[in-house]
């Protein structure tokens, strides 16, 4: 059986990873959105292009997995209604599963943006759980967060998977623990095809 493949997307440590990297500076983060599934097939199609094992030249992607923060229906409707149009382009191929955590809004937002809070901690749950999920025998990361060290570690010693790691040429690699993981990095003109270019705002009201 060919290797089936579950890849693993932090994706707001990818997108904005991408932008710094190869967009043209000032470019808003809305107009350099990544398309998850596109930037998981990207990944599986150069991994097998650099991959000597015949076998692994092989493998299939058969999940995506995204994590991101997601905007507040009460605090910032408009906004939360654009994360909820991409989700459902975005999860159209039933690979693709799309798991929100609410951002979390300080007391003087909008002088201060909303943050991130435990997408990190989902991330790395669902890399240790999908390492010891017998369906998938590669399982990929996607980020440059260094916090998802110890995940990796725990996904290597204790799951069944292959353990890798996928990210953008000229990033921070993951190294666990010393550990050298197979790396397929992405460079400007991967970005540029994986990118997702569809208009999800609305005029605002």
């Amino acid at each position: 059986m060919d290797p089936r493949v579950c890849v693993v997307i932090d994706y707001q440590n990818i997108h904005l990873t991408a932008r710094d990297l190869f967009a043209p500076p000032g470019l808003p983060a809305h107009e350099c959105l990544i398309h998850p599934l596109r930037f998981a097939e990207q990944v599986i199609a150069l991994r097998a292009t650099r991959q000597r094992d015949a076998t692994q030249q092989r493998a299939v992607l058969t999940a995506v997995r995204v994590f991101r923060g997601s905007p507040s229906n009460a605090r910032d409707p408009y906004v939360y209604g654009i994360s909820q149009r991409q989700k459902s382009q975005w999860t159209r191929d039933k690979r693709v599963d799309v798991v929100y955590r609410t951002l979390r809004y300080p007391p003087d937002w909008p002088n201060k943006p909303a943050q991130e809070k435990g997408v990190d901690v989902l991330v790395a749950l669902k890399v240790v759980r999908a390492a010891l999920d017998p369906q998938f025998e590669v399982v990929i990361l996607a980020s440059h967060d260094t916090d998802l060290e110890p995940a990796l570690e725990i996904a290597i010693g204790d799951g069944q998977s292959k353990i890798e790691t996928a990210g953008w040429s000229g990033a921070r690699v993951l190294r666990p623990s010393g550990v050298r993981l197979w790396h397929t990095a992405l460079d400007a003109t991967d970005m540029d095809k994986t990118r997702d270019r569809f208009n999800y705002a609305p005029p605002r009201p």
